[in-house]
């Protein structure tokens, strides 16, 4: 529409007009008020000139609907076919289906030969229930070369699957499908807003028909995909992707949509394989990559994440925040700290005031034993934001537990519990510093709430079995590192804590 609203009016006809037009305005726009508001001169009484005047300031104001209103007013005066095709679109923008109904006729009535005007007047007939109408109207629409006519085919099934249009679309479809038995194109156009309109069935059946005639066109088979899998026949339309690859296995957009499918039944494994195919093929495109990138994290595939993520900003030629932190998280699960930091060097150029970043920056710092340069980066975000808990805790944390200042770090924590009580990090620090002061028996209620906040997490876990070994109570310490060892074997807290104390 917004497209549309200056395209005819830069015709050389409005132009050489522009002066008049302008002065209309202006008379219209100062014209003496009425107590009810109106133009003590009614534009529309005025001239039709003036009126679609009156009109266009309205829209250019925003108040399609007065729009609408002038310009059916003057529309059956209008001489000019692209003035009132203006009027058509705001009306239709302002549903102001009376009014696009009669200015659509107009259209046609000065421009009969127009197919956009024969098409829009069809769907004017469809929002306004006449089904019947809809569908001669845009069959009359369509081009008579073939493949003109399939091309405007596919291009109505896009418009007639807008599910902003009334469900009787798919009935308009398919009678424009029945009045041409012999286009495949009209079957793949019902089988496609079927779907959109969630008629698999009739979806199938279309499809099925222009197969017979086709039996090896993709889009149809890919539709047929589609069907199946509204139909909940998930197999069969699989099996259909994997003919397809076999086919073309160099087809990203194929193998795309297949993983997209996979993932849409919540067949992740198989989809992370597609998309890992894709990222090895070397595929650029943002929209393959980014959903690549989602999986792949969500399935805990790193190293494919970290290869999606630079390939996306080496095609954007400039490094975001949101990629820099991202990529720098990446290289910490692997275990690639030093390359971490260096990213986190980079990302904070020019963004030092930057909380998130610095943070990140210092737990890289924490992992390669750079306790100084850590507290640096925690103290400078405490001083900028006193209550931020999360520092406040990674301060005091790395105190109490890799160094000797065990009572300053304590007093960190508890700052932090007073802000975040309900934090399970911060609750498992109390804990760990309770126990670091010497003092296991108070330790052990704040892990336990911990480890029963966090459904048992490795390091919580890690840290409740020493207090209770500590306790005496071992029994209990092995069940709980065995607990929080069958789904985290390789934690390096766990490990390293099971095989100093066990």
């Amino acid at each position: 529409m917004r497209r549309f609203a200056t395209r005819h009016w830069r015709q050389a006809r409005w132009r050489r007009g522009l002066g008049s037009f302008l002065a209309v305005a202006l008379m219209v726009a100062c014209a003496p008020v009425k107590d009810d508001g109106r133009a003590a001169v009614d534009p529309v009484e005025a001239s039709p000139l003036t009126g679609v005047m009156a009109a266009e300031l309205a829209a250019a104001r925003g108040d399609v609907e007065r729009a609408s209103r002038l310009y059916d007013a003057v529309g059956g005066r209008l001489g000019d076919a692209a003035a009132v095709e203006r009027g058509t679109r705001l009306a239709l923008l302002a549903d102001d289906l009376a009014a696009a109904r009669r200015l659509s006729a107009r259209w046609i009535e000065l421009a009969p030969d127009s197919r956009d005007a024969l098409r829009l007047q069809g769907l004017v007939r469809l929002r306004n229930d006449d089904v019947e109408g809809a569908a001669a109207r845009l069959l009359e629409s369509l081009p008579d070369d073939p493949g003109e006519r399939d091309v405007a085919l596919d291009g109505l099934a896009r418009r007639l699957s807008d599910r902003a249009l009334p469900a009787e679309s798919l009935q308009v479809m398919a009678a424009i499908a029945d009045a041409l038995p012999q286009s495949r194109a009209a079957r793949l156009a019902l089988a496609r807003v079927a779907i959109a309109r969630e008629a698999p069935r009739v979806a199938l059946e279309a499809v099925d028909q222009a197969l017979d005639r086709q039996p090896d066109l993709r889009s149809a088979r890919l539709l047929r995909a589609d069907a199946l899998l509204a139909l909940d026949r998930p197999d069969a339309a699989f099996a259909i992707f994997a003919e397809l690859l076999a086919a073309s296995p160099d087809n990203a957009s194929l193998r795309f949509e297949y993983a997209r499918a996979l993932l849409e039944r919540e067949r992740e494994a198989a989809a992370l394989a597609e998309f890992r195919q894709l990222v090895e093929a070397g595929v650029t495109q943002p929209r393959m990559l980014n959903a690549a990138i989602v999986l792949a994290l969500r399935s805990g595939a790193d190293e494919l994440a970290l290869t999606a993520l630079r390939r996306l900003r080496a095609g954007a030629g400039s490094a975001t925040r949101q990629s820099l932190l991202l990529e720098g998280r990446l290289l910490r699960r692997l275990g690639r700290t030093g390359e971490s930091l260096e990213v986190y060097n980079r990302a904070l150029e020019g963004r030092t005031a930057d909380a998130e970043l610095r943070y990140a920056r210092a737990m890289a710092r924490i992992a390669t034993d750079d306790l100084a340069g850590a507290e640096t980066d925690l103290r400078r975000i405490i001083r900028d934001d006193p209550a931020h808990a999360e520092a406040l805790n990674a301060l005091g944390y790395t105190l109490v537990d890799q160094t000797p200042r065990i009572d300053e770090g304590a007093a960190l924590i508890e700052e932090a519990y007073r802000i975040r009580p309900e934090s399970a990090a911060i609750i498992d620090s109390m804990g760990w510093a309770e126990y670091r002061q010497g003092r296991p028996a108070a330790a052990l209620e704040y892990l336990r709430r911990a480890h029963e906040m966090t459904d048992g997490a490795p390091e919580i876990a890690a840290h409740l079995g020493e207090v209770l070994w500590v306790l005496g109570r071992r029994d209990e310490a092995r069940a709980i590192w065995r607990a929080a060892a069958s789904g985290h074997s390789d934690h390096p807290v766990l490990e390293e804590t099971m095989e100093r104390l066990n």
